[in-house]
């Protein structure tokens, strides 16, 4: 029996204070305790005396309690590590903080981690997958793939196994490892399966979003999405004949993985710039340039007439689109 979890929960909730958000996570401002220092650029840094749950933040006084203000533009960050999931979901259900944090009007989503664990490794099998991989028995629209292994230096006995489908540093990747030999590693526990696999699906920013979007507005389960991510970006195969791996048959264990779910579209369609985004970008970006460069030339500007009059030559239909609005906006507000 295969199961889903999610193992790592991270989003910030913008233009809020920490009464709104303790009382959307479920947890009490007394259960958290300061840390020395903060972390992603908060000032201030709280973590939970029930386990690996962290509250981020800026406040606007040195004096910090729960009805503090804090910075509302940068607003209040929360992690929940990966055992923090585990020991938040002794008490609180994460699917259910996920929805109530859909319904808040401004939540960005950094990361959300998904796993699907194989305690017997009958279905996820590292061994196998880590064969197939090598033998190039798999097709991918990840362009890479790696693998770390760490040993025990006095035996030379693995201590760890691990697999990356995709660039660690991307929005979406998968990671496949030995949890057996994670879980010795790092705890004591006496019960571990023997052979326990774990594939995880790590989701970033709008990826992250986009996961989330599926689970509540599609009404999808974990499992579902995690595995209609699978099928649309991994296909381990059986070999054949054809030179195309396409027409390759996929191998029953990984159709067995995917049984009845539909492929997931997570790509990202990149919105049109406005005049205004325009604007704003040449201010941040190039406005110190140009401001140099018109130093240096004693204030003449005809070097940037002509950067302007060649620039025109070149407008893409995007830039066509910006200006059109842009023109319409401005009818529109002189109708009015």
């Amino acid at each position: 029996m295969l199961s889903v979890i999610i193992d790592w929960l991270e989003f910030t909730v913008l233009d809020a204070q920490l009464p709104l958000v303790l009382d959307t996570i479920g947890l009490d401002w007394d259960d958290f305790k300061p840390l020395s220092k903060g972390r992603f650029g908060y000032h201030s840094q709280y973590k939970w005396s029930g386990g690996n749950v962290f509250l981020m933040f800026t406040a606007t006084s040195d004096e910090i309690d729960i009805d503090t203000k804090v910075n509302a533009k940068s607003g209040i960050h929360v992690m929940l590590t990966g055992q923090g999931c585990r020991q938040y979901s002794a008490k609180q259900d994460l699917s259910g903080l996920i929805r109530r944090l859909y319904l808040l009007k401004r939540v960005n989503f950094s990361r959300i981690d998904l796993a699907i664990d194989d305690h017997k490794s009958k279905i996820i099998n590292y061994d196998r997958i880590h064969d197939a991989a090598i033998a190039g028995h798999f097709t991918s629209r990840w362009s890479k793939w790696d693998e770390v292994n760490s040993r025990q230096a006095s035996t030379g006995e693995f201590i760890g196994r691990t697999m990356y489908f995709g660039s660690q540093a991307s929005d979406l990747f998968c990671r496949i490892y030995d949890k057996s030999l994670e879980r010795k590693a790092n705890s004591d526990e006496k019960d571990i399966p023997k052979n326990w696999t774990r594939l995880e699906l790590v989701y970033r920013k709008e990826r992250a979003r986009k996961l989330v979007d599926y689970m509540i507005m599609g009404d999808k389960s974990l499992g579902y999405v995690l595995r209609g991510t699978l099928k649309q970006y991994l296909r381990f195969l059986l070999p054949a004949t054809y030179q195309n791996k396409a027409r390759w048959p996929t191998s029953a264990w990984w159709l067995e993985l995917l049984d009845n779910v539909e492929k997931l579209q997570l790509t990202i369609k990149k919105e049109a710039k406005t005049i205004e985004e325009m604007t704003a970008w040449v201010d941040k970006q190039i406005a110190p340039t140009i401001a140099t460069i018109l130093k240096a030339k004693e204030g003449d500007m005809s070097w940037l007439r002509q950067i302007i009059v060649d620039g025109a030559t070149r407008l893409k239909q995007k830039h066509r689109d910006a200006i059109y609005q842009y023109i319409n906006k401005l009818e529109e507000g002189i109708a009015a």
